[in-house]
C-alpha cells in the first residue's frame, strides 16, 4: 500500500521545478535553432543573474535574519567562496567541458546519471551534518544505486566509444559539485544564520569574477560571434537574443527558489526539484535528439531499460523526500506524517490521563 505524504509550503520546490525546466527547455530550443550550445557566456550570464537576483531580493528582504553568526567572518566568508568555487565549477562543467562530450556520447547521459547526486547528497548529509538515514530511506538509496548501476553497465554495452571514461568522469564531477554547493548552503543557512539573498549575491559575483578570469584563456564571445558571422536569417538571430534574455531570468528565478528550499527544507529536497522532470526528457532525447544508438542506430531496447530506470529512480527519490509512503515492511514507521500521527496519539492520551487525574 501506497499513500502520498505531500506537506504543505510546496511553492518554492515548485518554482525550482518551473524555472529549471524553462531554462532547460530554453537551452534545448537555442541548439535546435541556433546551434549555440558550447559557451562560457552561458557561464556569466547565470552568475550576472544570481547576482542581480541577489541583490534586488537582498534589499528587498535585508533583515530576513537578525541572529549572529558563530563562525569567525574569515571562516563564513572563506566557505562562501568555496561554494562559489563548487558553483563556478559546476556552470563550467554544464556549459562549456560536458556540451563538447554530447558530440560523441549520450546527449542525455547527464540527465540519468543525476541518481548520483541523490546519494552523493544523502551521505554528505548524514557523515557532515548527522542527519540520520531511516529504513525507508535506506530501501530507497539501494534502489537508486541499483539504477544507476544499471545505467552504467548500459551504456558500456552499448555505447562502446573511448570517450565514455572520460565522459561518465565529468558527468560525475559534476553532480559531485553540485552535493557540495547544496551542502556549503546549507551549512552557512543553517548554521551561520546568513541571509540567503545576500549569500547568493556574493555568490554571483565570486563565480563572475572567476568566470571572467577564466576568460583570459577561452574567449566566452567566441561562439557568438559565430553565430553571428554564419546566421543570415535576422529572425533566428532575434530569437537568440530572446533565448538568452530567457536564460537569464530563468536562471535567476531557479537560484533564488534553489537557495530557499534549501533553507527551508533540505539538500535532499533540492535534488528532487532536479530530478522529477528526468524521464521527460529521456523521452524527448530519444525521439527528437536520436538518442540511445548502438552501431550507429537507434536501439529500443537501450531506451526501453533507461526509462524504465529514470522513473525508479524518481520514485525512489519520491519515497526518501516522503512524498510517496510505502506501507510495508514497516518502511512507513519513520516518515514525517506517521510520526506526527503518533505524537498526537501520545498528547491525546496524556490529556485523557490527566483529565481522569483530576
Amino acid at each position: 500500500m501506497m499513500k502520498f505524504g505531500i506537506r504543505k509550503n510546496l511553492i518554492y520546490p515548485l518554482m525550482i521545478i518551473i524555472s529549471t525546466n524553462i531554462r532547460k527547455i530554453d537551452t534545448i530550443l537555442m541548439i535546435k535553432i541556433n546551434n549555440f550550445e558550447s559557451s562560457l557566456f552561458l557561464t556569466l550570464i547565470m552568475f550576472l543573474a544570481e547576482f542581480i537576483f541577489g541583490l534586488i531580493t537582498y534589499l528587498s528582504n535585508i533583515q530576513f535574519s537578525t541572529r549572529n553568526n558563530p563562525d569567525k567572518k574569515y571562516k563564513s566568508y572563506f566557505i562562501i567562496f568555496t561554494t562559489a568555487f563548487f558553483d563556478f565549477n559546476i556552470f563550467l562543467l554544464k556549459t562549456y567541458y560536458l556540451p563538447k562530450f554530447n558530440k560523441f556520447v549520450s546527449v542525455s547521459l547527464n540527465t540519468r546519471l543525476r541518481s548520483s547526486l541523490t546519494i552523493c547528497s544523502a551521505l554528505l548529509c548524514y557523515f557532515l551534518f548527522r542527519i540520520p538515514i531511516y529504513k525507508h530511506q535506506i530501501f530507497s538509496l539501494i534502489l537508486i544505486l541499483i539504477c544507476l548501476i544499471v545505467i552504467i553497465i548500459t551504456e558500456y554495452y552499448y555505447e562502446k566509444i573511448i570517450y565514455l571514461h572520460s565522459a561518465l568522469l565529468f558527468n560525475f564531477l559534476d553532480h559531485y559539485f553540485n552535493s557540495c554547493l547544496d551542502l556549503s548552503e546549507k551549512y552557512l543557512l543553517e548554521y551561520n544564520y546568513i541571509n540567503p539573498f545576500k549569500l547568493l549575491m556574493l555568490e554571483g559575483i565570486i563565480g563572475f569574477i572567476l568566470s571572467s578570469i577564466f576568460s583570459i584563456w577561452v574567449n566566452p564571445l567566441k561562439e557568438i560571434e559565430e553565430v553571428f558571422e554564419k546566421e543570415e536569417d535576422q529572425n533566428k538571430l532575434y530569437l537568440l537574443i530572446i533565448f538568452l534574455v530567457v536564460y537569464f531570468l530563468s536562471s535567476g528565478g531557479r537560484n533564488i527558489y534553489r537557495i530557499l528550499t534549501n533553507k527551508l527544507y533540505s539538500p535532499m529536497t533540492r535534488t528532487l526539484t532536479d530530478c522529477i522532470s528526468d524521464p521527460i526528457f529521456v523521452i524527448f532525447y530519444f525521439l527528437y535528439e536520436e538518442d540511445f544508438k548502438s552501431e550507429g542506430k537507434r536501439n529500443i531496447l537501450f531506451f526501453t531499460i533507461n526509462i524504465i530506470v529514470s522513473f525508479l529512480i524518481v520514485f525512489g527519490s519520491c519515497i526518501y523526500n516522503e512524498v510517496f509512503v510505502l506501507f510495508c515492511c514497516n518502511l512507513e514507521y519513520d516518515t514525517y506524517r506517521q510520526i506526527s500521527i503518533r505524537a498526537t496519539t501520545v498528547e491525546k492520551v496524556i490529556n485523557e490521563v490527566t483529565d481522569c487525574t483530576y
